[in-house]
């Protein structure tokens, strides 16, 4: 199990790839996990199936806003005090900040992106700092995307903010390394569950068109022409929290079936 006995913390609990990252922190061994969103009720429910799937697993939820500094260390100072240590913080909390291109010059969406997938990620993170270097370890996980190299349609402001947030992690792996803490990101693109089965939907009744000519035309680009579970994606961002990664530092894991390659 990659996280035997360890406590991980997950920001952006929703029904996308949050709670995946929860759920399979569980079934790697976590013995506690950490949850927090902006909806309690989607914190309740999170935490119902994580109770479904391993009975005896410790679960701390607790309603957070990530772009306020204080809820930030509040969260992680409960975490502390309740488990005795936080040994994974995984930022998965987002905003895509609209759908618009860069010509359009309304400033709202990016500032909205940045504020939550930049600053926000980065108040957790800062907030979680002081426990794992008491600890002398400790991995933070930011969930990033392919879209910071592969344009796509309206994607301007997230992939902005994400490209911020990607150097912010290679400055944070460089300055925490001395504590024994790594910071790597994972790189995600067109995931199937819930968040993109809403948005094929919505697209396919928009065109006129069948769902799966929908998601056939979202998968063209990855090899084999299939899009990557949440939960696989949550696996690959799972395996840099491990001590199996303890090698890598600063990086990047593609994790989005092959669309981008190196």
């Amino acid at each position: 199990m990659l996280l035997k006995d360890k406590v991980v913390m997950v920001s952006g609990i929703g029904p996308g790839m949050g709670i995946k990252l929860a759920l399979e922190a569980v079934r790697e061994g976590a013995r506690a996990v950490a949850i927090c969103a902006r909806s309690e009720a989607r914190l309740v429910e999170a935490e119902q199936s994580i109770h479904a799937f391993a009975p005896g697993c410790e679960v701390l939820r607790m309603p957070t806003d990530v772009t306020d500094p204080a809820a930030c260390v509040n969260f992680a100072q409960a975490t502390a005090e309740r488990f005795g240590r936080i040994d994974a913080l995984i930022n998965s909390a987002f905003s895509h900040g609209g759908f618009q291109a860069v010509e359009e010059g309304d400033n709202d969406p990016l500032r909205e992106a940045l504020e939550i997938n930049l600053i926000g990620s980065l108040n957790m993170s800062r907030a979680v700092l002081p426990q794992m270097k008491a600890q002398g370890a400790g991995a933070i996980v930011m969930v990033s995307t392919l879209g910071v190299r592969k344009p796509y349609r309206g994607g301007a402001a997230y992939s902005a903010s994400k490209s911020a947030l990607a150097a912010s992690v290679r400055y944070l792996a460089a300055e925490q390394a001395v504590h024994g803490i790594r910071v790597n990101a994972v790189a995600c693109g067109w995931m199937w569950g819930e968040p993109v089965k809403a948005v094929v939907r919505q697209t396919a009744a928009a065109r006129g068109v069948g769902e799966e000519q929908v998601r056939a035309e979202f998968s063209a680009g990855i090899p084999g022409g299939r899009m990557p579970g949440d939960e696989e994606c949550a696996r690959a961002a799972l395996f840099l929290a491990s001590d199996y990664a303890s090698a890598v530092n600063g990086a990047q894991l593609d994790a989005n079936g092959g669309e981008i390659m190196h």
